[in-house]
């Protein structure tokens, strides 16, 4: 049998998918049904399909997620290309997107998945002369398998299989898989690929090659490297880590049941039933309630109406409003206000850290990834050109926009000359009322070019004549 898989692949690929279905929103989750929202027992097909379009889903997961890729993609990178590369900033992936795409795609996958694979290539068919190479991203389910080992003293990717789109084998049952290894040089391999799966699992696989191995050659050598990076939030190596999102994903998803039952729980409470005892038979009946229907009762007869009480559906919602605090301290504060049920002002700040502690080792790691593949483009098209290239994302990941009242200090400030015009410049930019990457000397040159600036009157100093 042909190793399809690594041995850990399947045990994360129920993660991924459940991950990819809650961020995709109620829609999603309810056309799942049973799946995510399992089926009480002694319901019916049709008072299932009432409790589940009757559910509520929070969207947390989604609005977390789009917080946080949106604090760092807030502020332009800082990015300067050679310009043998220069091309790679407006078409830098396969599909032709930009670098600042490919870096909110892969800041929201390893965000979220806490996987992606980048790898760098050329242009094979239509490529015109001094094409730039392209960067492909590949999901963490695409990730099929993968091997590192000791090469020359040094920890190395040796091999990488990738599940590669193909629209001419949709629905066909074949997959197209890129094979890359390392042995000794560089080399990749196509192969289609017919799987029989018990279930979730491959049972046996068969892989015809398509086409013959190519062994890449740049600048008249071949690659003893395989020229791709796996990212996760905490480093570049291939193994597997934890998706970052699993925790709030869970408790999204208990959410989400609760509000079935609390949903249901009110639909069957909140109409008030009415009941009739005495000899009531199908002439007399009363078929029609409100203020419109007539009702005629043998003498003797009793008429009610049954009314919840008691506390069963306020604990459903204290329960509710209890993981709405625990999904705000797994990282949803853009969707909560203020802090946990019980939580102290330092415990909250602890959280706050370890947030931001995720984010800014998830930026580090799309970063270096990123920006390795970059140089190694450089080195391919122009060697030792490689340190030119400088791509930094910011850390200032809250937002900082100066208060009005501060403002019309500083100026009054530098107005009396009780501070300069490079400090007045500095809490400008640290305020974000200037370009956050524009260093103060260009700024300067920028107003003495400027000829609308208005030049303040100088204010005498005290003592003066």
């Amino acid at each position: 049998m042909t190793r399809i898989n690594h041995r850990t692949y399947q045990e994360h690929r129920a993660s991924y998918d459940k991950i990819r279905d809650v961020i995709a929103g109620e829609d999603r989750l309810k056309q799942a049904g049973a799946q995510y929202l399992p089926e009480p027992e002694g319901m019916t097909t049709k008072q299932y399909t009432r409790y589940v379009q009757g559910s509520s889903f929070y969207a947390v997961a989604e609005r977390t997620l789009r917080g946080m890729v949106g604090s760092v993609t807030r502020n332009e990178p800082i990015l300067e290309l050679p310009p043998r590369i220069e091309d790679m900033r407006q078409a830098a992936t396969f599909e032709g997107h930009s670098l600042d795409v490919l870096l909110e795609d892969a800041l929201r996958e390893v965000l979220s998945i806490g996987r992606v694979a980048m790898l760098l290539d050329y242009p094979t068919d239509g490529a015109a002369p001094g094409s730039a190479p392209f960067i492909s991203t590949f999901t963490a389910e695409s990730i099929l398998d993968w091997k590192e080992e000791l090469v020359g003293g040094r920890q190395k990717l040796t091999h990488l299989r990738l599940h590669e789109s193909n629209d001419d084998l949709q629905d066909t049952g074949v997959e197209q898989h890129l094979v890359l290894t390392l042995s000794p040089a560089y080399a990749v391999q196509r192969f289609h690929v017919s799987t029989k799966r018990n279930g979730p699992a491959i049972q046996s696989a068969e892989e015809v090659q398509v086409g013959e191995d190519i062994v890449p050659v740049i600048n008249g050598s071949p690659l003893f490297d395989i020229p791709a990076v796996v990212v996760s939030p905490y480093n570049l190596k291939a193994d597997v880590e934890k998706p970052p999102f699993l925790d709030l994903i869970n408790v999204n998803l208990a959410h989400w049941r609760n509000s079935a039952d609390y949903f249901w729980s009110l639909y069957l409470t909140s109409q008030p039933t009415p009941w009739v005892a005495g000899a009531i038979n199908e002439k007399n009946k009363p078929t029609q309630i409100g203020s419109g229907a007539f009702w005629v009762l043998p003498q003797g007869a009793q008429a009610g109406m049954l009314e919840f009480t008691g506390a069963g559906i306020a604990a459903q919602k204290t329960a509710l409003d209890d993981l709405t605090a625990q999904m705000a301290t797994l990282g949803a504060r853009m969707v909560y206000d203020g802090k946990g049920r019980n939580e102290t002002a330092d415990t909250a700040k602890l959280r706050h850290r370890s947030e931001l502690s995720l984010l800014h080792s998830s930026v580090n790691m799309v970063e270096a990834g990123i920006l390795k593949l970059l140089r190694l483009a450089a080195e391919w098209t122009q060697p030792n050109t490689a340190d030119d290239v400088k791509l930094k994302l910011h850390r200032d990941f809250v937002t900082a926009q100066m208060d009005p009242a501060i403002l019309t200090a500083l100026i009054k400030a530098w107005q009396s000359g009780a501070i300069s015009h490079d400090t007045l410049l500095m809490n400008l930019k640290k305020g974000e009322l200037m370009d956050v990457n524009r260093a103060l000397d260009d700024e300067r040159d920028l107003i003495e070019e400027d000829e609308t600036v208005l030049t303040f009157p100088t204010i005498p100093q005290s003592g003066a004549a």
